[in-house]
């Protein structure tokens, strides 16, 4: 029978300390709620913990703990003492660690938001950027001038004009654009034109037939009885060939020379490549220059003929008119072609529609200036010589190459040698009535 022990006696059990650790290993026992909550450590060491499995003794830090914190047994027990205080150490460590570890994972899950949420409150805040068009907008967004204060003393006007900048050029819409040389030409001469129109509407001599004499500086309008209603002074200023498109000055054709304006300084005798409105200006020029009254346009199929009127009348000293020969103006153009053909400097083309409008002019002169003459039968007997010689030369068409004629570019030299025979004996027959 184990004796009885009361206190302050001979059988209570000494408290011993272990030499190598320093540690006293007899500790006062706590309850196992106590003991679990206390053993709550560090969040890693709570994870640590709670991945590692719970069979094994080794890897569950609560029975170690216990373990270690368990007093050190008395130095006489029995075997029954030891077994009931074995297992009640046993169920002990059972219930904390079961406590510990719903803590430590209510720890850890507790303790991961609050490390997030602080390292989100340390973590400095992104400034919030605008859009890109927002920030264009406003980079592009000019800067409001600056207000410069009023000066106490009135600064004068060359001072002004110093200090303000640059303004941008005006539009005045009440502005009218200045014409060129050639605009304010084309209109005082036009604005003549329509004068000497209105002066021949009031005197009934609008819609009259005009003649041009330029061998004696007639100018006349016939009316249909065949009475001059308006007469005036003619001097030829320059003429344009339809086919060639060149302009000659007055001066320098020696056919109609007496009849023309003398030469004008500055101005070419000969123009070549010039257009209808080319032709025009050219003539405008002269007849500005010349000091001219109206400009008149002679049209005819072969060329335009310029003249400068002066001295316009509607009493006439000669109330008739009868044109003179026709022979220089004919022998003057038949030379022309002659001359064209014989130089060889012009392509077939352009041969053949010289002899055409050649043909046509003497038609039309038989039938309107020299009608009810005696040389309306030789004019119309050369047209149809000229017609005829002119379709001498082929056309690159069907029924040329269908014939067996030779369409070249340049004229034929046998060709060119009976056309310029066929002209000779024509030049020879009007010879004759010079």
């Amino acid at each position: 029978m184990p004796k009885p022990r009361g206190r302050r006696t001979s059988a209570e059990p000494r408290r011993t300390v272990k030499a190598s650790s320093g540690r006293a290993r007899a500790q006062p026992r706590d309850k196992a709620g106590q003991r679990g909550v206390a053993e709550a450590g560090s969040p890693a060491a709570l994870r640590d913990r709670h991945e590692r499995p719970a069979a094994s003794a080794r890897a569950t830090p609560g029975k170690a703990k216990a373990a270690a914190a368990r007093p050190a047994a008395p130095a006489k027990r029995s075997a029954t003492s030891r077994k009931v205080a074995t297992t009640e150490r046993a169920a002990a460590a059972r219930k904390g660690a079961a406590t510990e570890r719903p803590a430590a994972r209510k720890g850890a899950a507790t303790e991961r938001p609050a490390a997030r949420k602080g390292a989100a409150a340390e973590r400095p805040a992104a400034p919030r950027l605008r859009p890109a068009r927002a920030r264009a907008d406003e980079h592009a967004r000019a800067a409001p001038p600056k207000r410069r204060p009023r000066s106490e003393e009135p600064a004068s006007e060359a001072d002004d004009a110093e200090l303000s900048p640059p303004r941008p050029p005006e539009l005045d819409w009440d502005d009218t654009p200045s014409d060129s040389a050639e605009e304010a030409l084309a209109q005082r001469w036009a604005a003549r034109g329509e004068e000497l129109f209105q002066q021949l509407a009031e005197h009934g001599a609008s819609q009259h037939e005009h003649r041009a004499d330029l061998k004696d500086g007639r100018f006349v309008w016939i009316a249909p009885g065949g009475r001059v209603s308006a007469e005036a002074r003619a001097r030829l200023l320059c003429s344009w060939s339809r086919t060639t498109s060149v302009v000659v000055m007055a001066w320098a054709d020696p056919l109609v020379s007496s009849a023309g304006v003398e030469r004008i300084d500055g101005m070419p005798a000969e123009q070549d490549s010039v257009d209808e409105e080319g032709a025009w200006q050219i003539a405008m020029r002269a007849a500005d220059a010349c000091g001219a009254a109206y400009l008149y346009r002679v049209s005819s199929p072969q060329a335009w003929y310029f003249v400068a009127l002066d001295d316009l009348t509607f009493s006439p000293k000669r109330a008739s008119f009868h044109p003179g020969a026709p022979v220089g103006l004919v022998l003057r153009a038949i030379g022309e072609v002659r001359e064209a053909i014989a130089s060889r400097a012009e392509p077939a083309d352009v041969i053949r529609d010289r002899i055409s409008a050649l043909s046509d002019s003497l038609f039309h002169q038989a039938r309107y200036a020299y009608r009810d003459t005696d040389w309306v039968a030789r004019l119309d007997r050369t047209g149809s010589c000229l017609m005829h010689l002119a379709k001498r030369i082929p056309r690159a068409c069907f029924s040329a190459v269908a014939a067996g004629q030779r369409v070249d570019e340049w004229l034929d030299r046998e060709l060119a040698i009976e056309l310029i025979n066929a002209l000779s004996l024509i030049e020879d027959e009007w010879s004759l009535f010079g």
